[in-house]
């Protein structure tokens, strides 16, 4: 449509100026497709057998707990993380010894390698399922850009969360009932696990240990969208976390993912949530005050076959545009909208539109166009 781009204000404002309503003038607009185009921007696919790629990949190591009471100890060890027959292997080994079982894992990050501030981030990966095992695909801010800030204050993206205790059949029976078992979270200073809950959704998915399937979070300036296989299972907006009534002038303990963030995989063991189907919370389990299977079936992996990152192509939208001048850059094909006292802003979500401030709509609202919906 020759409309597209730059000049669409001008053509928005004679369509207005001609009388035709905000109506036609949506329908028009939602004839351009709303489906976001991605473009790779980097990839691992695990092509080359031995350890991890230097260049993507680097170690956490060591125990201590990781500030979730987990029991295993992370190495470097091709024992613990290799790439093996085109997927990367990331394996919890059981050590036995004169007491208690321990155990070895992997955590690799690209941190200090590589990082992203907004695009699709999507990992085809296989789960653990033994009773104690918690794999995670997930993120952390690159840098603290918030002066003395300690987690989560600089923001936790969780992409995938799964603990192998909730494909337990024994612990199905205590329940109940069969859990949702793939779990995507997000953590700031105002929401986090240690203060009431991070802002989390979560979904079933019953091949989980069994077959390969694809996690993806799309990451957009104004909202976050988990999706498992393809289909988006949770969103979470910026708007929605945010006071609504005197929001603050520094939004980042509300919303700090507007700055980069660097990839982790990992397999943890044991812990506050790997560890929680123990006998202290759940008196009928079988697996003592850790939570974890010691007699059962162990090495656990969590194989990958690839993971991808994927920016947004430049005609995207990214959220509604910054108010304060007579014009401002949309960030999408509608390119630059006049935002003052009659605004005309277009924002597609999944099917909606919406109309702010207008002769039609004095207050601005959503629309439904079916066919905005990709």
């Amino acid at each position: 449509m020759f409309w597209l781009g730059y000049p669409s204000f001008t053509f928005l404002r004679r369509l207005r100026n001609s009388g035709l309503s905000l109506t036609a003038v949506a329908l028009l607009a939602v004839s351009a497709s709303a489906e976001p185009a991605w473009k790779l921007v980097w990839a691992d696919e695990f092509d080359v057998d031995g350890p991890p790629n230097p260049a993507n990949w680097t170690f956490d190591l060591g125990g201590g707990g990781w500030g979730n009471q987990e029991v295993q100890v992370y190495t470097d060890s091709l024992d613990n993380a290799r790439v093996e027959d085109g997927r990367l292997i990331i394996e919890v080994r059981r050590i036995e010894g004169s007491g208690r079982p321990t155990y070895t894992s992997a955590r690799l990050l690209t941190r200090g390698l590589h990082s992203w501030q907004y695009g699709r981030f999507e990992v085809r990966a296989r789960l653990p399922r033994t009773t104690g095992t918690w794999s995670a695909v997930w993120m952390l801010s690159e840098n603290s850009i918030f002066p003395g800030a300690f987690w989560p204050d600089n923001g936790e993206i969780d992409i995938m969360e799964h603990v192998g205790y909730e494909e337990d059949p024994l612990y199905h029976a205590i329940r109940g009932s069969v859990p949702n078992n793939i779990h995507s979270t997000l953590h700031t200073r105002e929401r986090n696990h240690l203060g009431g809950g991070g802002i989390g959704g979560s979904t079933f998915l019953e091949s989980a240990t069994e077959d390969f399937n694809t996690y993806a979070l799309n990451w957009f300036e104004d909202r976050m969208e988990f999706e498992l296989n393809g289909e988006i299972y949770f969103v979470v907006r910026k708007s929605e976390t945010i006071p609504g009534r005197n929001p603050p002038e520094d939004l980042s303990p509300w919303w700090p993912f507007d700055q980069p963030f660097h990839l982790i995989l990992n397999i943890a063991v044991g812990g506050m949530w790997g560890g929680v189907f123990n006998e202290s919370f759940f008196p009928g389990s079988p697996y003592g005050p850790s939570g974890i299977d010691h007699d059962g079936e162990w090495p656990q992996r969590m194989e990958v076959e690839y993971v991808r990152v994927f920016a947004l192509a430049d005609d995207l939208w990214r959220g509604f545009p910054r108010v304060g001048e007579s014009y401002a850059d949309s960030g999408s094909w509608l390119g630059m909208l006049y935002v003052s006292e009659d605004p005309w802003i277009y924002a597609f979500d999944h099917g909606w539109i919406y109309l702010p401030e207008s002769t039609d709509s004095p207050s601005g609202a959503w629309s439904w166009w079916p066919a905005a919906t990709p």
